[in-house]
């Protein structure tokens, strides 16, 4: 019954044949009613999914970013505690990325 692959004619035919359940008008509308339902959750969980992608998306591009202003200061002989305040990040980090790009 929930496979996408199998027609929904097919699916009360298999019910009435193998199971003798009796698929009259109320039950093809309820069936219609559940199928609504979970493609409205499918629907909803493939928003969510990409939300999360684009969000992981964007904290990578701003890591690369904060990583390429750290080292132009770096690089440019800013002290890392001056770096370390303007970027916002724990002196311990500037040195992470340093350490990382000097490689």
């Amino acid at each position: 019954m929930l496979s996408n692959e199998i027609q929904k004619n097919q699916k009360f035919d298999i019910l009435e044949k193998e199971y003798n359940i009796q698929v009259d008008t109320e039950l093809r509308e309820d069936v219609s009613v559940m199928c609504n339902l979970s493609l409205g959750i499918e629907e909803r969980a493939e928003a969510r999914g990409e939300a999360r992608g684009e969000a992981r998306g964007e904290a990578r591009a701003e890591k690369r970013n904060n990583e390429k202003v750290v080292m132009n200061m770096y690089k440019k002989g800013y002290a890392i505690e001056q770096i370390a305040e303007i970027v916002e990040l724990d002196e311990e980090e500037i040195e992470d990325i340093i350490k990382n790009n000097n490689r």
